[in-house]
Parts: C-alpha cells; sequence; structure tokens
C-alpha cells in the first residue's frame, strides 16, 4: 500500500525525481525487524502521559526540514509517516476495531487479508518491479543514521507482487485500500504546497494520534 501511494503522489505531483520520491516512500519498512524498535525509523512518540500515540512526522519534518523541501527521497519518506498515521485511524476508528488493538491474532488477520489483497494492489495501481534504489541514498544523512537495508525489502514487495492465495478478506477491501492511498494523497500534497510557501503545517498530533493501547498499564 506505500508503495502504490509512492506511486500515486509521484504521478499526481508529476515529480521529476520519481525514483527518490517512490524509494522514500517505503524506506521507514527497510529494517531488519531485529532493529526496527531501537531505532525507531518510524519515529514513533507518546505523549500526554503515554495517553496518545503516533507517528512523529513533524519530529522527522523538524529533523530533516531542509532535506525534505529539496530532495524526493526525504519527502517520500515524509509522506509516509503522515500516511502511517491515516493508516492507523483507518484500521482501529473507521473500521471499528480499535477495541482489538494490540491483538496478536488482529495482526494476523490483518497480514492475511493484505496477501490476499497483494495482486489486486498491484494491478489496480499499476505497480511493476521497477523500485530503483538510487545511488547517492547511502551518502545521505537519513541512509547514515538508520543503516537501511532497501535490496531486501524491495525483494520482499516483488516476492509479494508474485503472491496468489486462497482465502476469505476479515477486514479489509480494495475500496478501503483506495480511500486510504486517495485520503493519504490528499493530506500530503495539501501540507507539501503549505510548506513550500511557508504556511506552516496542515494537521496536528492530536488530529493524527489515537489513543495508545499500553497507556492504562502505565
Amino acid at each position: 500500500m506505500h508503495l502504490a501511494l509512492g506511486k500515486t503522489l509521484a504521478d499526481r505531483l508529476d515529480i521529476k525525481d520519481r525514483d527518490g520520491l517512490i524509494i522514500g516512500s517505503i524506506l521507514p519498512d527497510a529494517l531488519p525487524a531485529k532493529v526496527k524498535q531501537e531505532r525507531n525509523s518510524h519515529f514513533i512518540t507518546i505523549f500526554d502521559d503515554g495517553k496518545y500515540k503516533w507517528f512523529d512526522s513533524l519530529a522527522f519534518y523538524e529533523k530533516y526540514a531542509d532535506e525534505v523541501l529539496n530532495d524526493a527521497v526525504y519527502l517520500g519518506y515524509y509522506f509516509h509517516l503522515i500516511s502511517d498515521n491515516i493508516f492507523r485511524q483507518i484500521f482501529y476508528i473507521d473500521m471499528g476495531l480499535i477495541t482489538r488493538r494490540g491483538e496478536k491474532s488482529l495482526f494476523e488477520e490483518f497480514y492475511n487479508d493484505y496477501n490476499l489483497l497483494n495482486p489486486q494492489i498491484t494491478a489496480g495501481f499499476g505497480l511493476k518491479k521497477d523500485i530503483v534504489v538510487p545511488e547517492r541514498l547511502r551518502e545521505t544523512r537519513l541512509y547514515k543514521d538508520y543503516g537501511f537495508e532497501p535490496e531486501n525489502l524491495i525483494n520482499d514487495l516483488y516476492a509479494d507482487m508474485d503472491m496468489h492465495i486462497e482465502g476469505t478478506l476479515r477486514h479489509f477491501s480494495m475500496d478501503i485500500v483506495r480511500g486510504f492511498v486517495d485520503k493519504s494523497a490528499e493530506l500530503c500534497i495539501k501540507e507539501l504546497e503549505a510548506i513550500l510557501n511557508g504556511r506552516g503545517h496542515v494537521y496536528d498530533k492530536y488530529e493524527m494520534a489515537i489513543e495508545n493501547h499500553y497507556s492504562d498499564k502505565k
């Protein structure tokens, strides 16, 4: 879904550096599972005494503002973090699953749905095995800060594109996927227009966060 969003944004923005935007749009997921938590490439933050949790895209922007405004890799990364918050809102709030947040079984159901939808997402968004890792990526501050392994992620994505399994969808549908992509793209484009014109951000953490499911255990 992040790859579909990256391609959609590259098309709608008619961006010159398509390869940079698209690799940036999947880069936060390009860490080995064993180091994801410690390196926090998704800028996960809790606030208000642990009550709320979100992907702190504003912290990412503050850290890399110059790069976001001038480098499509960073812009794609920024869009990814924004859209992760939208995804959680759709997943937990719009779909009414917030009472199951934190359940292992829910994530198993989600990933099964995702695997079932892979062929439709691939065809519906015209995804191809043409993701490019720019040579300059390893010279960026972003790469040096986190040590991503994009080639491994790309191999996983390509395997997903080839996946064809049988089963019944539990939660997701292509309409929900398209809704996620459209809603995310709309907000990302508005945000880009605002920061390019010096108007500040078009969202804040309270709009984007949801209640932290660990907060009642603190």
